[in-house]
């Protein structure tokens, strides 16, 4: 598994993944149905930000997913890919990345109430609940409740050294 950069020829895989409501349905900005039109618009969106805010998730199959952080990481993998340990890799990886080269003192993060597997990812990399809210998940068309979730740099090195 590695991450890069997202690039035009990653079009197909993800709106194929994101056309799956069992994973949209996850996403706060993520429309359903997902068209080439929102990936187009993501990938110009993208050319405007940090390097960091989308990545492709890529394994021996292709691109399974994608990762970045913004303002706060995010995720997604096409449902195939679920149950993997991908996503906990490549948080790591991009987790560890971030703290080794980044002068900052926390990461934020969430996941939507009820999923049990983002929830697993983040406690698996040390982040600890900060506090829950309402939010508006476009797939669902729907506030839905955000539980928010934190990383301090302490936490991150603490697990480096365990």
């Amino acid at each position: 598994m590695r991450l890069r950069p997202l690039r035009d020829t990653d079009r197909d895989a993800i709106v194929a993944a994101l056309n799956d409501y069992e994973v949209s349905r996850w996403l706060t900005v993520v429309p359903f149905p997902y068209g080439t039109a929102d990936f187009d618009d993501f990938l110009t969106f993208l050319s405007g930000t940090d390097p960091l805010e989308g990545l492709a998730i890529e394994a021996d199959t292709g691109v399974i997913g994608v990762i970045g952080i913004g303002t706060s990481l995010g995720y997604w993998l096409g449902r195939a890919h679920h149950g993997q340990g991908f996503m906990r890799e490549a948080a790591s990886a991009l987790v560890d990345w971030y703290f080794r080269h980044r002068d900052e003192d926390e990461l934020k993060s969430g996941y939507f109430d009820g999923n049990l597997a983002s929830a697993a990812v983040l406690t698996s990399l040390g982040f600890r609940p900060v506090s829950e809210g309402n939010i508006h998940s476009c797939a669902q068309g729907a506030d839905v409740i955000m539980k928010n979730m934190c990383l301090t740099r302490a936490d991150w090195q603490e697990r480096e050294t365990s």
